[in-house]
């Protein structure tokens, strides 16, 4: 669990009005994907866990605020997402 929500880390860069744009939610999707299966999670298991991410994101963010959420710095943002990540995790699991 530990390792994916790092790996959400890497999922946040971009700008629009009351969601994430298109280009920001295939990116967010398409990050966790790689990072989960190289991590040892199956195909399966990392798409409808990222595809869950994104949704999650999508619903709560917008490209500004993720990016904001990055630069208030690790700690803040791992307990922003935690709740999301885990969400997304116990749904799929």
């Amino acid at each position: 669990m530990r390792k994916i929500i790092l790996i959400l880390i890497l999922i946040v860069f971009a700008g629009n009005a009351f969601a994430l744009s298109e280009k920001r939610r295939l990116y967010e999707r398409q990050t966790c994907y790689t990072a989960s299966v190289n991590d040892g999670e199956s195909k399966s298991f990392a798409k409808a866990y990222c595809n869950c991410v994104a949704k999650e994101f999508d619903g709560k963010y917008t490209d500004k605020q993720l990016d904001a959420l990055v630069d208030k710095g690790y700690d803040y943002m791992i307990n922003e997402i935690r709740p999301l990540a885990k969400k997304c995790f116990d749904k799929v699991s």
